[in-house]
């Protein structure tokens, strides 16, 4: 067991690993390499040195990741296993701040992409590492969209939207690259002086020059300004994390609501699934296997709201432990209730959707079923003998017991005893088994959890008194 070092400093906002790694050296007086290898970039970090470095720093497990690329999409941190075609830089290509890199050693974790070359601390640009430190300050316009990039970078974390702008403005910026000249709007705009040599490096990765690619972000990001002056006050304020008082008055009504099924139905957080439901609704696209964070997320909200409304005073890690998801990055709806500072309109409007659906389908209680399915480890002999011959294999006992884990919790396979296992590969299974396959599970499932009111079988497949006439 690894034990904390004697000081442990508390990381800075946003930065990386490496950074953290060296400052908790320097601390204890340790070489760097004691904490973590000089060979980490920050991302791809393997779990055992990552809770190592944790550990010694005294931080949780979500305090480390948030330290490192990897909680990014892979719009921003890249593709593979070399993290090519998005925004993260070459390893080999190191940004620095001319005035407070140089005197402090402070660095962020953006800047590893060419999402951030400017310093928002100092105003200035980045430089490369090696070259001469010239400070020069960056045009009021180049921080103004920086800003807006930074904003845009956390919420691509869970908002598929943020992803999809950032993609779109990185295939701008490659385009432009390639045929930029010599600083057609420079003189105008106040840039710096487009390197055109290293705008045409932009390829499977973005430029390496900052004053280059600060030039292109502007070229081509102007509209980004433009609607961020354009968007209401109180819309930019959400997408900087701040809450309204109307937000405020929306969590405590939530949870006047909350406090009154609790009452009157015996709402409890046993209630609530891993992956929250919603009602059937015809105009909405059907859910993809993947599309499971953003309503895993949702449960470890309404499983706070319902603790709190009960009187209690849970922690995130308490309500994620309890669903069976820890180690999922948090998000503004979780911290927002955690914190007692707001619920948004559109947050609190999924939340009531999914508490009608949870009433309407009469408050099952997922906490026993998910205590009771994991310790199910394979099906029983009577379910084997009657699966198909070309089904009847142990690595298929896995993906019907994934199958019903996910049917009977309705939750991820993030939240079962194989995390491992995707959700997309329980989905293709329930695609290739046949309807009479399907139903033996429903049975298997139902048997397993001993209570036949947990379970609830379409009727255009049949009713139970036809499953127990076929299958005795």
């Amino acid at each position: 067991m690894t034990v904390p070092l004697p000081v442990r400093p508390n990381p800075r906002p946003s930065e990386p690993l490496s950074s953290y790694a060296a400052r908790l050296a320097d601390a204890n007086g340790l070489s760097r390499s004691r904490i973590l290898v000089p060979w980490r970039h920050d991302i791809d970090v393997p779990k055992a040195e990552l809770d190592s470095v944790a550990a010694l720093g005294g931080l949780d497990a979500d305090a480390a990741r948030r330290l490192t690329m990897s909680r990014y999409p892979l719009a921003i941190r890249g593709h593979g296993q070399q993290r090519r075609h998005g925004w993260r830089l070459h390893h080999a290509v190191v940004w620095i701040c001319p005035a407070c890199t140089i005197r402090t050693g402070h660095t962020d974790l953006l800047w590893q992409t060419a999402l951030m070359p400017v310093c928002l601390r100092c105003g200035c640009y980045l430089v490369r590492a090696g070259t001469p430190h010239i400070v020069r300050p960056a045009h009021p316009r180049v921080l103004e969209l920086a800003d807006i990039l930074r904003d845009l970078a956390e919420a691509a974390i869970d908002q598929p939207r943020a992803r999809g702008i950032l993609y779109r403005l990185r295939r701008r910026c490659q385009a432009t690259a390639a045929t930029v000249q010599d600083d057609p709007h420079g003189a105008e705009l106040a840039l710096p002086v487009v390197d055109v040599t290293a705008a045409r490096q932009w390829g499977a990765y973005p430029s390496p020059d900052p004053g280059t690619v600060a030039a292109l972000l502007l070229l081509c990001g102007r509209r980004l300004a433009r609607e961020q002056r354009q968007r209401p006050a109180h819309s930019r304020r959400h997408q900087a994390g701040e809450f309204t008082p109307a937000d405020q008055a929306r969590l405590d009504w939530f949870l006047t609501r909350l406090r009154h099924h609790a009452t009157s139905d015996g709402l409890h957080p046993r209630h609530v699934p891993a992956l929250l439901p919603l009602p059937a609704n015809d105009d909405a696209p059907a859910r993809r296997p993947g599309q499971w964070l953003s309503l895993t997320r949702a449960a470890v909200a309404l499983h706070l709201l319902i603790t709190q409304a009960l009187d209690g005073h849970p922690t995130p890690e308490d309500a994620t432990a309890a669903l069976g998801v820890t180690g999922i990055p948090t998000s503004l709806i979780i911290d927002g209730i955690h914190t007692g500072s707001g619920l948004r309109d559109q947050d609190a409007d999924l939340l009531s959707r999914a508490l009608d659906a949870l009433l309407a389908g009469g408050l099952a209680d997922y906490q026993r079923r998910r205590d009771t399915l994991r310790a199910v480890t394979r099906l029983p002999s009577s379910t084997t003998r009657r699966l198909p011959p070309s089904t009847a294999r142990t690595d298929i006992q896995v993906m019907a017991l994934g199958w019903i884990w996910t049917r009977f919790t309705h939750g991820p396979m993030r939240s079962s005893p194989w995390p491992h296992i995707p959700d997309r590969d329980i989905h293709a299974f329930d695609t290739r088994i046949d309807p009479e396959t399907r139903l033996l599970l429903h049975e298997t499932g139902q048997q397993l959890l001993a209570d036949t009111d947990l379970l609830t079988i379409p009727a255009a497949q049949a009713t139970w008194a036809g499953v127990t006439r076929r299958y005795g």
